[in-house]
């Protein structure tokens, strides 16, 4: 992330394929999808993209939608199990929608993740005829129920044929005669069996990556799309990634750093998290307290954040991030790391984690008051697990809004 004037220069669709791992985590809890699904969904509609002559921004808007064409689905674990299918791929899409409904891509995105669930002879969720519903997301559904569909990983030739004997059965119902006959000439059997190397390979390097810039109220909004989707997946912490970044901002007024450096905690702020969603529901919700096994698999949350901002390539602000549960004594996770291979920023993050956990209500617990909080962090700092001038200056800068 490089900083330019009053904006920032990044390749947003980066950023997607290293989210993306976590999105498929979330998509394999909900419909039993196999690995790499969004990346696999993204590179169909590559294909397709250009073989509707697509130029390399529109290429770039499409696989942008197509790697967050299930983004909403967190908003599962709002809903609750008993929701109806067909209900759950409507809230889904609307979710998805708003969640995006601020990242600036390079044209018109509108409808295209409410709408790529819609089959085109109006019996989808929302009831759209064909002329209503945008080509990126009939491209979008066409990828997306091939994949969930068929396995692309290990296919015969005999399977790849029925794939085109059902898509031939689905013209003018499912799918446009256009997006079919596309999917036809573009998608041969050679071309759909591409093992998950290859998969990362080809993206990597045919998605185009642009570099644009982002102003900062840009860069705030793809950092609450991150958070939203990540606290969504438990109702029990549905704002504290949010939180957390709001404190570590706050902290970065009090330290005086400049408005690159705010943006570069709260976004660190954002992310720290985003592990959790691959962590499994039922030990992510469980009401009761965890197993030691259980434990030792939560704790697992902080390196998958490691790995997922790693490939993300945010330079320092992986390890503010992700290093939001090590110890100053080497007690802590993923990695063990001592008070003197944790810089000033991992210390403060870690303390803005530990704030906010303690003032939020949680299944187990009642938000405690900014004193108490204070005072159980005063204990670990005497512990040597936290930073103790950071929790002073915590406690002079929340204390006056507490």
């Amino acid at each position: 992330m490089c900083k330019g004037g009053d904006s920032v220069k990044l390749c947003f669709n980066h950023l997607l394929l290293a989210f993306s791992y976590a999105l498929d985590c979330v998509e394999k809890d909900y419909f039993k999808t196999t690995s790499y699904h969004g990346k696999r969904v993204s590179y169909i509609c590559l294909l397709l993209g250009e073989h509707f002559a697509l130029n390399n921004q529109q290429l770039s808007d499409l696989v942008g939608c197509a790697i967050l064409h299930d983004n909403g689905l967190t908003e599962y674990y709002k809903q609750g199990d008993n929701t109806q299918e067909a209900e759950f791929l409507k809230i889904h899409c609307e979710v998805g929608e708003e969640n995006i409904d601020y990242i600036p891509f390079f044209e018109d995105v509108h409808n295209v993740i409410l709408y790529h669930h819609e089959a085109v002879d109006g019996s989808g969720p929302f009831h759209k005829m064909i002329d209503e519903i945008p080509l990126y997301a009939q491209l979008i559904h066409i990828a997306d129920w091939i994949d969930v569909n068929y396995n692309l990983q290990d296919m015969s030739e005999k399977e790849y044929q029925n794939i085109l004997l059902e898509l031939h059965k689905l013209r003018n119902k499912e799918f446009s005669d256009k997006v079919v006959d596309a999917y036809l000439a573009a998608l041969t059997y050679d071309k759909i069996i591409i093992n998950n190397d290859q998969l990362e390979n080809y993206l990597r390097e045919n998605i185009h990556n642009i570099y644009q810039d982002f102003t900062d109220s840009q860069m705030l909004a793809i950092c609450q799309l991150f958070a939203r989707i990540i606290d969504s997946k438990s109702p029990h912490t549905r704002t504290h990634s949010i939180g957390v970044a709001s404190k570590a901002s706050y902290m970065a007024l009090y330290y005086e750093y400049d408005e690159e450096m705010m943006l570069k905690l709260f976004f660190a702020g954002a992310m720290h998290d985003v592990g959790k969603l691959v962590i499994d529901r039922d030990v992510l919700e469980k009401p009761a307290q965890l197993t030691d096994s259980e434990y030792t698999y939560m704790q697992t949350h902080a390196y998958y954040s490691y790995k997922i901002l790693s490939d993300m390539q945010l330079g320092e602000i992986v390890h503010w991030a992700s290093y939001h549960h090590e110890k100053l004594d080497g007690s802590g996770y993923p990695f063990g790391k001592k008070a003197e291979e944790l810089d000033f920023i991992d210390r403060l993050m870690a303390c803005c984690d530990i704030y906010q956990a303690l003032t939020e209500d949680r299944p187990y617990k009642d938000a405690m008051s900014h004193e108490k909080s204070i005072e159980i962090m005063r204990s670990m700092a005497v512990g040597n697990k936290i930073d103790s001038q950071i929790v002073e200056d915590m406690n002079k800068v929340f204390g006056k809004t507490s």
